[in-house]
């Protein structure tokens, strides 16, 4: 009798498992599914690099959430695009407003759900390298870039010698380059560069459509200088520029060339006005540099009309002050015009909502890496040799300005530049001024 209870006991452990057969399982499934969760996380390209440690315990955090919770964030990797801007040095006050373009893309994009390749969702980061407005910056920067981080998507650089520079990296080593922009040299941009592309209009594009309104506007216009920096570009600017204004019935009288180590630029603008000009032309250069000719030759007593191939004029009237910002062009946006796309006015809200300012270099950011993420829609892969492919065969391409061509074959020996609709914009008496679209015949 002392036995029974014992056998009572047995009884009812042998009744409970059969009962309740899944307890014991129940316990061992949770325990894995905490343990694999951190696995499906948001996770980097396998030909990117690991994350950082701030970014690992970040993605561990799934793993005190429900597993259904863990899936759903588990869904996106991230694509790196690496961006080649300078952050210190001459190009820093304008390059830094590139970044925060493109970052104003990055979560642009990446709240619209971002990319997806054959159901694999991806959203973008943009890793920033400082190329420190120096040839030997730039092809640093794209080292990190590329071979430390092993990025394969780079936007940028803008200037020709750090193009240069940062292209004995990316094209040896396949890595899809979307240049800002070209200064005409052979080296920068052609077809022993097939890894890079052009989504900005750039020096040659803007010749003819300037040229073409400079007589519109002043028709009696007999005579022009122009101003460049000597970049590497002139010797292949120059005879363009010469060729299309003899095509307007206009001689030019002297091609000036300006140091980017200059700190004063008056006695270049004295030299360039000593040739008797009914009209000057600023052939690249950041605001700094065509705000201060600008400033030099008003004050130097120039009244006639200056045209410029691109630069924010509202940064341009900051350098040269209101009573000097008159009868100047040059092609860019106007943030307040009405006749700004649908596209511009978005990204118009979105940089007031997030720097509480707009700029209209934004826009020349955002735009490079906008063509760039259709390009690899388009392709639907993820492999640089692939959107490569795709993307010249493309022949048009949408962009913030309208729809843009793809071209430069003739021009550039290759078919890689985006062609979109410029913006033309004046400063008159101090107001930056609206004048039009214009198309930009890019062969």
């Amino acid at each position: 009798m002392i036995k029974k209870p014992w056998c009572i006991l047995l009884v009812i452990l042998v009744v409970c498992a059969i009962l309740f057969p899944s307890c014991s399982s129940s316990t061992q499934t949770a325990t894995q599914t905490t343990t694999q969760a951190p696995a499906q996380t948001a996770v980097k390209t396998s030909s990117l690099p690991a994350a950082s440690s701030s970014s690992a315990a970040a993605s561990s955090a799934p793993a005190t959430t429900s597993s259904a919770a863990a899936s759903t964030t588990a869904a996106a990797k991230t694509l790196q695009i690496g961006s080649l801007v300078s952050l210190t040095g001459f190009a820093s006050a304008s390059e830094s407003l590139i970044l925060d373009g493109q970052k104003l893309f990055q979560t642009w994009y990446n709240n619209q759900g971002g990319l997806t390749i054959a159901g694999q969702k991806y959203n973008i980061e943009i890793v920033a390298e400082d190329s420190q407005s120096t040839a030997d910056g730039a092809a640093a920067a794209a080292n990190k870039l590329v071979l430390d981080n092993g990025i394969q998507f780079v936007v940028g650089p803008v200037m020709p010698f750090m193009t240069v520079a940062s292209g004995t990296v990316t094209e040896p080593n396949h890595v899809l380059r979307v240049a800002l922009y070209n200064a005409a040299t052979p080296e920068e941009y052609g077809a022993d560069t097939p890894y890079t592309f052009i989504a900005n209009d750039c020096s040659l594009d803007f010749i003819s459509p300037n040229m073409e309104y400079m007589k519109e506007a002043y028709p009696d216009l007999k005579t022009i200088t122009v101003l460049s920096p000597d970049d590497g570009g002139p010797p292949y600017i120059e005879p363009v520029f010469k060729k299309k204004a003899e095509e307007e019935g206009l001689t030019l009288n002297e091609f000036v060339l300006w140091s980017l180590e200059a700190t004063d630029l008056q006695p270049s603008v004295q030299k360039a006005l000593s040739s008797n000009p009914d009209a000057l032309y600023f052939i690249n250069g950041w605001p700094i540099h065509m705000g201060s000719m600008l400033k030099a030759a008003r004050q130097l007593g120039f009244t006639g009309p200056v045209f410029a191939c691109h630069e924010d004029a509202y940064d341009i009237r900051e350098v040269a002050g209101v009573e000097n910002s008159t009868e100047f062009y040059t092609h860019n946006i106007t943030i307040e015009s009405s006749e700004m796309t649908p596209e511009i006015k978005e990204i118009i809200q979105l940089a007031n909502a997030t720097y509480g300012k707009m700029s209209a270099t934004y826009v020349w950011g955002w735009s490079p890496v906008a063509c760039l993420m259709e390009a690899i829609e388009a392709a639907q892969s993820v492999d640089p040799e692939v959107v490569k492919n795709t993307w010249e065969q493309m022949e048009t391409i949408d962009t913030v300005y309208g729809e843009g061509r793809m071209g430069g074959l003739s021009t550039y020996g290759i078919n890689h530049n985006v062609s979109a609709p410029m913006a033309l914009t004046a400063l008159k008496d101090g107001e930056v001024v609206w004048i039009k679209w214009q198309d930009v015949p890019l062969p």
